[in-house]
Parts: structure tokens; C-alpha cells; sequence
């Protein structure tokens, strides 16, 4: 009930999820790998060791996520910025076949796989550092005289992602930028 309020920040609601996400995923691994050597840790010894490890992860990877959003020139930390998935719907004078060139030219995004749709294009990116990868869909849904409506998503291709350090949301800036400096 409390996270459901608005009495929880955003923030503090993602270091919680963190927390218990990256404790829990530990502390059943260890009971695991315990009750299978027959070393008996101890319930407490397990309760302990989860604790200390999911605030540890909960601080670093939500900290640092909150870190690159910061840099990317996110000031306000939002429930939606703060989320792995975004989607938005942009206006553009570009065309599908246009915007696909654009993209093909873009540093970032003319490496990632490109698969054209019959309404739009998919991008996927691979592994990296920051990210499991991040699947980029583009879909034309409007076609009114010289202007284009497009509905932009980004999203993590592993669904369990809980932080991606403002990847998603740098990419939504990204394409954003692409269909209005093109204009």
C-alpha cells in the first residue's frame, strides 16, 4: 500500500525493488548451493548474508543508474524516467524510407541490426557492458500530407531488467533528436 502512494519517492520505491530482487535472487541461491554441499549456514547466517548483499547491489546499480540519467540530463527522477521501457509518439516530415537512411547514417543505431517492417523498422542491439541489449521498434502509424506520426519505443531485450543505467531513454532522446534536426 505504501509503494502504491505517492508517499514513496521514485527512487527510493527502485532501491526497494533492487533490494529485494538482487536479496531474495541471493539468499535462495546460497540456501541452494547449502542444503546441496550439507554445510547447514544457518537460517540467520542466510537472512544476514541476503540482507547486506541486496542492499549492497540495490545501492550500487540503482545509484549509478541514477548517476547516468543525471548525466544524460534527466534533473527530476520520475516513476516514468526512471523505468527501463519508454515509448512516445513523435511527429516528423520524414518519411519511413527516409527515416531509415537517417538511422542507417546514425553512429549508434547504423550498427545495431536493422529489420525493416512493412510499417516500420526494428533495431536490436547486442550484449554490452551497460545492457542485455535494447530492441527499438518504429512503426508508422500516421500518414497525414507531409507529416509522419511514429510511434518510438525502446526496450531492454531481457524483460527482468530492473535498471539500464538511462540506455533506453537515451535512445528514445536519441531518435527524438534524428526526426526533429532532420526536419
Amino acid at each position: 500500500m505504501l509503494l502504491k502512494n505517492k508517499i514513496v519517492k521514485p527512487i527510493y520505491k527502485l532501491y526497494l525493488i533492487t533490494f529485494l530482487a538482487t536479496g531474495i535472487t541471493y539468499g535462495l541461491l546460497m540456501s541452494i548451493i547449502d542444503w546441496a554441499d550439507g554445510s547447514g549456514l544457518g537460517r540467520w547466517r542466510i537472512i544476514y548474508k541476503t540482507c547486506i548483499f541486496g542492499l549492497a547491489w540495490s545501492l550500487i546499480l540503482v545509484s549509478y543508474h541514477k548517476y547516468c540519467l543525471k548525466k544524460i540530463g534527466i534533473r527530476e527522477l520520475t516513476e516514468e524516467n526512471l523505468g527501463v521501457s519508454h515509448s512516445k509518439i513523435l511527429k516528423s516530415k520524414l518519411n519511413i524510407m527516409e527515416l531509415i537512411e537517417e538511422l542507417k547514417k546514425d553512429y549508434i543505431f547504423g550498427k545495431m541490426k536493422m529489420k525493416e517492417m512493412e510499417s516500420g523498422v526494428l533495431l536490436r542491439s547486442n550484449f554490452s557492458w551497460k545492457s542485455w541489449g535494447e530492441e527499438i521498434k518504429i512503426i508508422l502509424i500516421k500518414q497525414i500530407a507531409d507529416e509522419n506520426e511514429f510511434q518510438v519505443s525502446s526496450r531492454p531485450k531481457f524483460s527482468l531488467t530492473l535498471v539500464d543505467y538511462g540506455k533506453n531513454l537515451e535512445n528514445m532522446m536519441r531518435i527524438e533528436n534524428l526526426l526533429f534536426n532532420k526536419v
